[in-house]
């Protein structure tokens, strides 16, 4: 598949299921693809460069793109060997990083790169907002997601996918982020795997005056 049609396999993946699972142990590997049909994509957060390649070939098997957490591979070094290594071997639809530099280096070598942010004051929010309109990644993930005012405003100014999760522990908590102009949510809850986010909260289609 050429890279256009993964780009846009996964953006369509990503606005059907709005869901991200965070696969932070192998043992989550078999549940995770039971669920693709529910998941949009899985962010790997576990492994190291002995076993990567495997994992990603398993679940992008199944149709599931993978974006890899580079920072969370044991052994795993983003330099300039690092990136040929995912590129050529791991082949992953993508990575997620903190770190510009690794930013820059992925994005040059034709990587899908989403950049992490943590929002922990009002300073790193306000830099994030100066920033988008020259972001080099190809979308934004928000830490955490218990925060739907500002990914409100960060959704409303971008123009490109904006990811939410961390402290996300119920569904009417996903909604929330969702409703707020997140494009997904992500998250390592397994329970929250099997729901279906296409469709609107539960209350909602029981009521459709009440908005989540």
């Amino acid at each position: 598949m050429s890279e256009l049609k993964l780009h846009r396999h996964f953006m369509e993946r990503l606005q059907q299921h709005r869901l991200v699972a965070a696969v932070k142990s192998p043992k989550q590997l078999e549940r995770v693809v039971q669920e693709k049909e529910r998941v949009s994509a899985v962010l790997l957060m576990t492994g190291n460069v002995l076993t990567l390649e495997q994992y990603v070939r398993f679940i992008q098997s199944h149709g599931l793109p993978v974006i890899v957490h580079v920072e969370k591979i044991g052994g795993l070094h983003m330099d300039r060997d690092g990136i040929e290594f995912m590129k050529r071997y791991v082949k992953p639809f993508g990575i997620v990083t903190t770190r510009t530099g690794t930013i820059k280096k992925a994005k040059a070598a034709g990587l899908f790169v989403i950049q992490r942010v943590f929002l922990i004051d009002t300073e790193v929010y306000e830099h994030l907002m100066d920033d988008l309109p020259t972001l080099q990644a190809d979308a934004v993930e928000i830490m955490p997601c218990r925060a739907p005012d500002f990914v409100k405003r960060i959704a409303s100014e971008a123009n490109k996918p904006i990811l939410t999760g961390g402290l996300l522990h119920t569904v009417t908590q996903a909604y929330e982020a969702l409703n707020a102009g997140a494009t997904a949510v992500t998250t390592s809850n397994v329970e929250m795997w099997t729901h279906d986010f296409s469709l609107p909260h539960p209350l909602e289609r029981e009521n459709p005056s009440i908005v989540i």
